[in-house]
């Protein structure tokens, strides 16, 4: 008594199986995407240029930025840069 190819499961069994391997297809590729972001360093989630990541603004270029908008006075604004310069 011979089952034929699908082991006794029919049209069933088969796309089952064509399912499964799909699925597992997906999930490897998933995977590798996830562990080639997980150890590149500075990775971005968002826009940009491919393998550019956004540049972070250092705490004088921040202080440098409140000073021009007037968000600070001269005053503290020395003093603060005096503070993070060494």
């Amino acid at each position: 008594m011979m089952m034929g190819q699908n082991w006794g499961f029919g049209w069933g069994g088969m796309w089952f199986g064509w399912l499964m391997m799909i699925g597992f297809t997906i999930a490897v590729v998933v995977l590798i995407v996830w562990l080639v972001r997980l150890s590149t360093p500075g990775a971005t989630t968002g826009a940009g240029a491919a393998g550019s990541s956004p540049r972070t603004a250092t705490a004088l270029e921040m202080l440098q930025a409140r000073y021009a908008r007037g968000e600070i006075s001269k005053e503290e604004y020395l003093d603060v840069r005096a503070t993070l310069q060494p």
